[in-house]
C-alpha cells in the first residue's frame, strides 16, 4: 500500500484520506447538502448584482428551502451550510479571473541586488542621518552605521532576550524613500504588525519576534494610553497586554517603527551649490506639551536609534525590484558577509551590550547553509574566527555548532 501511495497524486491522496477519515453517516451528509444546494441553484436561484448579496441571498434562500425539507435538517446543517455557501462563491469568484506571475529573479541575484539598495541608503549621507540620544554611552566604539547594520540583522535572524540593552530602529522622514522595499519586507515574515487602534489582539505576537509599526504618529509612543507598554516593549522587557478578553503577556520582542515624523532633531552637513535648497537642521516632531511629558520624550529617545530620510537616496533603478518584493533570505544572504567584515573590525571591549555582537554570530551560524556551498567553508572558518575574537564560553560555541549542523568545534577553534 505504501508503495502504492508513492504513485498518487496530491489530489488523489488528499481523496483517499478524506474516504478513511470520514464516516459513511457523514458522507451522506455531505452528499445531501450537495445535491440541495445543486438542486437549488438550479431551480430556483436568480443570482444578484454584487458578490457579497449573492451570497447573503443565496444562504437565506437555502437555509429556507432547507427548513421546508426538514426542521431538524436545518437546525443541525445550519453552520455548515453557511460554510458551504461561502466556499462555493469563493470558488466561483476564483473562476472569473486570470492568475498569471511574473518571473522570479534567482535568489542570489536579489541578495545582490538588496546589498546595493541596503548600503547605497544607508551610505546617501547628504540624504540619511542617522542618531542616537548618547551615541558613547548606548553604542561604545562602534560606529552608527555599523551599529545599525548589526541591529538590523539581529532583527532579521534572532529571537530577543530580555534585558539586552540593545537599541531599537525608527526609520522615519519622506515618503517612498525605501523603508517598505529594504526594511519592512523582509521583516514581514518574522514581525508581527502592530496598529494604534484600540483593541484586543493588538499585541498578540504568537511565534513573531519583532513588533512593527508601520507609519504611525510617533506622538502615539509619548502620549498614548500604550506609552509605558511601547517603552517596556523597546526594552525587552516581558509586558502583560489584555488579547481577547484576557491577559496575556507579551514576550521580549524587537521593535522597528516607521513613520514620516522623526523623534530626533537632525542636522545635515553643509551641502553644495546644486541642492542649497535643502534645509541642514530638522527638529524634532514630538515636543512636550500639556498631554506630553519631556521625561515620556527622553526615556523613547534613549531606546531608539533612529535613521532619519530627507531626501530619497539616488539607488540605481537596475537593482530596485520591479515585479516581486524583497525577502528576509535576500536580505540575510546580501548582508552576511558585510556583517561578518563589521564584526571583524571591533573586540568585545568595544561594545556597551555583548548582544550587539552575539546576536549578529548567532544569526550568521543559523543562516549559514543560505550561503552558496563553494563558499560555505570559508565562511565558518570566519565564523569560528569571530567565535574565539569574543571569547564566546562553551555553552555560546555549542550553540553556534549546531546551529551550524557540526559536531565538535575544538579542532575548527584550534587553527585560530
Amino acid at each position: 500500500m505504501e508503495s502504492d501511495g508513492e504513485y498518487m497524486s496530491e489530489e488523489a491522496k488528499l481523496e483517499f484520506m478524506k474516504n478513511v477519515l470520514l464516516s459513511k453517516k457523514e458522507k451522506n451528509e455531505e452528499k445531501f447538502l450537495d445535491d440541495l444546494m445543486t438542486s437549488f441553484e438550479k431551480n430556483d436561484f436568480e443570482a444578484a448584482a454584487s458578490a457579497d448579496l449573492n451570497q447573503q441571498e443565496k444562504l437565506q434562500q437555502a437555509q429556507l428551502k432547507l427548513a421546508d425539507t426538514s426542521i431538524i435538517l436545518a437546525h443541525r446543517f445550519s453552520p455548515l451550510l453557511k460554510q458551504y455557501v461561502a466556499n462555493k462563491e469563493q470558488k466561483l469568484l476564483n473562476e472569473k479571473f486570470a492568475v498569471i506571475k511574473s518571473k522570479k529573479t534567482s535568489t542570489e541575484e536579489m541578495a545582490e541586488n538588496y546589498r546595493v539598495c541596503f548600503n547605497t541608503w544607508i551610505n546617501a549621507k547628504e540624504d540619511v542621518h542617522l542618531k542616537v540620544s548618547k551615541p558613547a554611552d548606548q553604542l561604545g566604539k562602534i560606529s552608527i552605521d555599523h551599529a545599525f547594520t548589526l541591529i538590523f540583522f539581529s532583527f532579521l535572524t534572532n529571537r530577543r532576550q530580555p534585558g539586552d540593552n540593545m537599541l531599537q530602529l525608527v526609520i522615519s522622514g519622506l515618503n517612498s524613500c525605501g523603508k517598505t522595499m529594504i526594511f519592512e519586507n523582509p521583516l514581514l515574515e518574522v514581525a508581527h504588525m502592530v496598529t494604534t487602534e484600540k483593541g484586543v489582539s493588538r499585541f498578540n505576537f504568537d511565534a513573531k519576534s519583532t513588533m512593527l509599526m508601520h507609519d504611525v504618529n510617533l506622538t502615539n509612543l509619548v502620549k498614548s494610553a500604550d506609552c509605558d507598554r511601547l517603552k517596556a516593549i523597546a526594552r525587552g522587557e516581558p509586558v502583560p497586554t489584555k488579547t481577547r478578553g484576557s491577559v496575556q503577556t507579551v514576550p521580549s520582542v524587537f521593535s522597528i517603527i516607521t513613520s514620516n515624523q522623526h523623534l530626533f532633531t537632525h542636522t545635515f552637513p553643509i551641502i553644495g551649490k546644486s541642492r542649497k535648497s535643502f534645509e541642514n537642521v530638522f527638529k524634532s516632531d514630538i515636543g512636550p506639551t500639556t498631554n506630553i511629558h519631556p521625561s515620556d520624550i527622553a526615556a523613547v529617545q534613549a531606546r531608539y536609534l533612529e535613521a532619519f530620510v530627507r531626501s530619497r537616496p539616488e539607488i540605481e533603478e537596475r537593482f530596485i525590484p520591479k515585479s516581486e518584493n524583497f525577502q528576509r533570505k535576500h536580505a540575510i544572504m546580501g548582508l552576511f558577509a558585510q556583517v561578518v567584515d563589521i564584526l571583524c573590525l571591533y573586540e568585545k571591549k568595544d561594545y556597551k551590550s555583548e548582544y550587539y555582537y552575539l546576536y549578529p554570530i548567532g544569526g550568521l551560524c543559523k543562516q549559514l547553509h543560505l550561503m552558496p556551498e563553494e563558499s560555505n567553508k570559508e565562511l565558518r572558518e570566519n565564523l569560528f574566527f569571530l567565535m574565539n575574537r569574543y571569547e564566546l564560553d562553551e555553552e555560546q560555541i555549542n550553540a553556534c555548532c549546531k546551529d551550524m549542523n557540526i559536531g565538535q568545534p575544538e579542532n575548527e577553534l584550534s587553527k585560530q
